[in-house]
């Protein structure tokens, strides 16, 4: 039986190919490179999530409906833009993508952190609350 989803794919194939003998030895870019995979995959499914979410809300309500909250909205443009930033940038770094990854996520920790669309109500609830909903790999 073979996993469903894209991201459910990737992380068994990397598991079928770590599981090598004890005496290969530990590679740490591999690890990365692995962590690096997988935050991609989380982010491409917490987007692809987001989205049918807020169309399936979107859909469902009255045609006076404004679309999301300003704080959601906000949220999402920080996260496009910091997206930019990393594509636009990425060319002209040196060393390999998982190590521009871990070098940019360092100094932008929420790079690939997709906040969550949950509707007017609970975006109202959450902002009183001060918390955010974001899916990551650390």
């Amino acid at each position: 039986m073979s996993p469903r989803s894209m991201s459910e794919r990737i992380v068994y194939k990397f598991q079928t190919i770590n599981k090598k003998p004890a005496d290969v030895g530990h590679n740490p870019y591999r690890e990365l490179e692995a962590a690096y995979v997988a935050q991609i995959c989380l982010t491409w499914e917490a987007l692809s999530w987001n989205y049918k979410n807020f169309r399936s809300k979107h859909a469902s309500r009255q045609d006076n409906d404004t679309g999301c909250s300003a704080t959601v909205a906000q949220q999402f443009q920080q996260f496009q833009v910091l997206l930019q930033r990393y594509i636009e940038n990425e060319p002209y770094e040196h060393g390999r993508r998982p190590e521009i990854y871990a070098r940019m996520r360092l100094l932008a920790p929420k790079l690939l952190l997709v906040p969550e669309y949950q509707g007017m109500d609970s975006s109202f609830h959450s902002s009183n609350t001060s918390t955010s909903h974001v899916i990551s790999i650390r």
